[in-house]
């Protein structure tokens, strides 16, 4: 019994899902989003974050209104 969770656990550690290893966008990178400034890949990686992650897409929301206000 203890050599499957072992085996989990080792693997787990060894290769850590998605959401362990979650970051936060730079609001450098948002900034260049915003300006249309990044290369295809990053956009495209930095949407799909925004959809996953909701304290970046507010602070994206934040940095894209202060470019529609000036």
């Amino acid at each position: 019994m203890g050599g499957p969770m072992i085996s989990k656990i080792l693997f787990t550690i060894t290769f850590p899902s998605e959401d362990a290893r979650a970051y936060h966008v730079p609001r450098v990178k948002l900034h260049s989003l915003a300006r249309n400034q990044l290369p295809d890949m990053d956009v495209i990686e930095t949407i799909d974050h925004l959809f996953r992650c909701q304290r970046c897409f507010e602070n994206y929301r934040r940095v894209r209104n202060a470019y529609v206000d000036a």
